[in-house]
């Protein structure tokens, strides 16, 4: 069962990101794993207190907070049926490209 508990707004970015998915065009699938990514690293940022909320909110999910799964339903319009559904995501530290160069090396 999913349960609401926040919501991010995203930039001009976003949108262009959102818009190449929704078209299913050729770069499609890596704008998916982007926003997949954005959503991913916010979440790792503020990931404690996100758990807190929720468990603040849904005081029945409080024995259940190291086992919480996060997703997100991308609100773009346009979007196909299977393309609104929810999309889970695992909160993971979002990395650059030269952070992955500098550990290649270290």
């Amino acid at each position: 069962m999913w349960y609401p508990c926040g919501s991010f707004k995203g930039d001009e970015r976003s949108a262009a990101l959102a818009s190449n998915y929704k078209d299913q065009g050729l770069l499609a699938g890596i704008s998916k794993n982007q926003l997949d990514g954005g959503v991913a690293g916010s979440l790792y940022r503020d990931l404690d207190k996100m758990k807190d909320s929720v468990t603040r909110g849904y005081p029945q999910l409080r024995k259940s907070r190291d086992e919480l799964e996060f997703g997100y339903k991308l609100s773009y319009e346009g979007l196909g049926e299977e393309q609104g559904k929810i999309q889970v995501v695992e909160p993971k530290e979002t990395k650059g490209f030269f952070d992955n160069v500098k550990n290649l090396f270290s």
